[in-house]
């Protein structure tokens, strides 16, 4: 809820945030009517003015729509993008005609948490595969990423092996076939961890993108989820 201890932020840039954040979570979804003046005065104890300041914040941020007669619509949604075609960092890459390197690799083995076990559709502790990486593009660190894999395959333990191309690996060496899969992208702020692999400030706006694939069977194979530098990197979809 609010602070109103002295010295806190302004109300209305904490209602903003509280607003916007429950906008991101989809607690209100795009082309819903958002709440009334005096709905969002009565529910967060403020004045007509917090409420017109903080509206109209998010109205210039994109957020929100107001018109006169129809009120206030939420317009903000996120990406999420059905994909056409798989295709790995590397291959991204090389399309460019970029030289891609691995700066940071550790493939394991570990317990499937509650998150990572619904997306790979298997049980809670059950174990899987974890690969974490930071691939750069001239040296320069491009993409931090955390890969979780299914236990359907038997893979080595071994982390030279995933210092290129993951798919071209699994391919070659494993038949295994990327079928199909879904991205889904939102933006974020970079913690410490992330600043710390991918060489920028912690608090600094990243894309976040999260994967899933399926292989020649339908299976779920991967549960990828990859940090880009916003200043580094631009995913463009052909509409």
């Amino acid at each position: 809820m609010l602070n109103r201890e002295k010295g806190a932020p302004p109300l209305y840039h904490q209602l903003k945030e509280i607003l916007k954040q429950e906008i991101e979570e989809e607690k209100y979804k795009k082309g819903d009517s958002f709440l009334t003046e005096r709905q969002l005065q009565e529910k967060y104890d403020v004045s007509r003015v917090t409420v017109r300041q903080a509206v109209s914040e998010l109205v210039n941020e994109g957020y929100l729509q107001s018109s006169r007669g129809v009120g206030t619509t939420v317009v903000f949604s996120k990406i999420d993008e059905n994909l056409k075609q798989v295709i790995s960092f590397s291959e991204e890459m090389g399309r460019h005609g970029i030289t891609m390197m691995t700066s940071h690799c550790v493939m394991s083995r570990e317990r499937a948490g509650k998150i990572v076990a619904e997306n790979l559709r298997m049980k809670k502790d059950c174990y899987c595969y974890r690969l974490e990486r930071v691939r750069c593009a001239q040296n320069i660190p491009v993409v931090y990423s955390i890969t979780w894999l299914t236990n359907k395959y038997h893979l080595p333990i071994d982390n030279d092996l995933y210092k290129d191309s993951l798919y071209k690996l699994l391919q070659e060496e494993y038949s295994i076939v990327i079928a199909g899969g879904r991205d889904t992208f939102e933006a974020v702020l970079a913690t410490e961890v992330i600043g710390e692999f991918l060489n920028i400030t912690p608090g600094q706006p990243v894309f976040k993108r999260i994967r899933n694939t399926y292989d020649q069977d339908n299976d779920v194979l991967e549960y990828t989820i990859c940090y880009y530098p916003g200043e580094r990197y631009k995913y463009s979809v052909e509409l």
